[in-house]
């Protein structure tokens, strides 16, 4: 249904488009601020405040509440408690949670309706479909009140940075706005109600940068909410040319990928503003944002950030691990102890911010390269092509200009209709001078740590 609306959004004239997207954005403004939404904010902007020994206190009742509803309702952990596998009575506090076991993503992958609290019907709950950094698909379910609580924190962390979150915004992500056919401009819609303008990240290239630019100059929004690749793609070609960015906005938010340090400083020095970057799931299982001293804040009291070592025990500072975490605010389908397939690099320091969050020294999940068109577009984080596509894993790779291979693992209800409709979806993205062939494996070779990466370019 929500395809067939798509394409009916981009036969229409570019005024109509606004105001279905500003019509819509009514209904996304109801579910994500409406209901509970301001005590929740209220709550966690007071939690922003407390000491670690208040946020500590906090964290523990929270868990041994969770895991009381787990045993109780959700019938994955109850068959774990029944077989003496998931003894909760040993967990009094955040420091006893290696007593749990964890939780693989194939498991919840495979099974995401064990995982749903029988205190739900599963009519009334929404879905979030999501293929992940790795690429393999994935159903979340919650309902209206968790998505409050995590924009909630989402707005918390805008005003911990001193952006308003209430202010004007301009998004470039990976939502496809312009299909990538469309060649004119604009390259951009607006979200009048959600003070939004929204920007193709799949236009974005040598010819086209001026443009947005020009509109970005205009709009002047109160901060910039995109994947670092793309306000990079922006800021780079801006020093190449001399061209002045800064005043355009107030700062800049990024997510979806990882924030690299000469990234994260072409940018910062071309538009005089600090980048601040966040990293979390659409499992809601965890949130880990930047400060303005650059310092990386597990947001605890939103859930469990654990960073393992190969022999399964947390991370020393400065060692690499696998990040696993544990949620506190869908109840609808608690994550305990799930491992997101994900790393990063423990340390904790004290922040001059004075924030009583904790820290990592760096996350390393979303390492993704691009598959460059011959066009000159960079298009990163293709992961959103697969969902609700059975397919179990896909890897892009590009070997040579105007070619990619889709690596496909399959699942049984996988069929011919399902790779036409896969090509459509890519050419949406990457346009049609590409040739796309498809691999189909049994399983795809994995990177570093057991990673699988998304998208593998080998063009110098």
């Amino acid at each position: 249904m929500l395809k067939r609306a798509e394409k009916l959004l981009y036969t229409l004239p570019t005024g109509l488009q606004n105001v279905a997207l500003s019509l819509y954005g009514i209904s996304l403004l109801r579910n994500r601020h409406g209901g509970n939404y301001k005590a929740y904010y209220e709550q966690a902007v007071a939690r922003s405040r407390a000491s670690r020994q208040e946020l500590d206190g906090y964290e523990n009742e929270t868990l041994v509440r969770m895991l009381e509803h787990a045993v109780a309702t959700v019938p994955y952990y109850r068959e774990l408690h029944r077989q003496g596998q998931f003894p909760i009575e040993k967990v009094k506090g955040v420091a006893d949670i290696q007593y749990l076991p964890t939780v693989p993503k194939a498991e919840l992958r495979s099974n995401p309706e064990q995982f749903v609290s029988e205190r739900y019907a599963l009519e009334d709950l929404s879905v979030i479909s999501t293929t992940g950094t790795t690429g393999t698909p994935l159903r979340i379910f919650c309902n209206a009140n968790v998505r409050q609580r995590n924009y909630a924190f989402h707005d918390r962390f805008l005003t911990m940075c001193g952006i308003d979150k209430d202010g004007l915004r301009a998004t470039i992500g990976g939502r496809i706005i312009v299909p990538s056919s469309d060649r004119n401009p604009p390259y951009w819609r607006h979200s009048y109600f959600q003070k939004n303008v929204l920007f193709s990240s799949y236009h974005l290239n040598d010819g086209t940068i001026g443009l947005y630019i020009e509109k970005l100059r205009a709009l002047r929004p109160d901060y910039i909410d995109c994947y670092p690749s793309s306000i990079y793609s922006i800021a780079s070609h801006a020093k190449k040319h001399g061209i002045p960015l800064r005043g355009i906005t107030k700062a800049i938010v990024t997510s979806g990928e990882t924030l690299f340090d000469d990234q994260k400083a072409v940018i910062e020095e071309q538009l005089g503003v600090t980048v601040f970057d966040q990293y979390g799931c659409a499992e809601m299982s965890v949130l880990v944002t930047s400060c303005a001293h650059g310092s990386y804040h597990v947001h605890s009291d939103f859930g469990i950030l654990e960073i393992l070592n190969s022999s399964g025990e947390p991370a020393r500072d400065g060692e690499e691990g696998e990040i696993v975490c544990t949620g506190f605010i869908n109840d609808a389908m608690p994550l305990i102890r799930y491992r997101i397939e994900d790393r990063a690099i423990a340390g904790q320091r004290h922040c001059p911010c004075g924030s009583a969050l904790p820290t990592v020294a760096r996350v390393l999940g979303r390492d993704d390269d691009v598959i460059l068109t011959p066009g000159g577009d960079r298009i990163g984080r293709l992961s959103p092509v697969l969902k609700g596509f059975p397919v179990r894993e896909a890897q892009y790779v590009q070997d040579k200009l105007g070619e990619m291979k889709v690596v496909l693992v399959p699942d049984a209800a996988y069929g011919p209709e399902d790779e036409a409709k896969l090509v459509r979806e890519l050419r949406m993205r990457v346009g049609n001078e590409i040739r796309i062939e498809f691999q189909y494996v049994e399983r795809i070779e994995r990177g570093k740590g057991g990673k699988l990466k998304s998208i593998v370019s080998r063009i110098k």
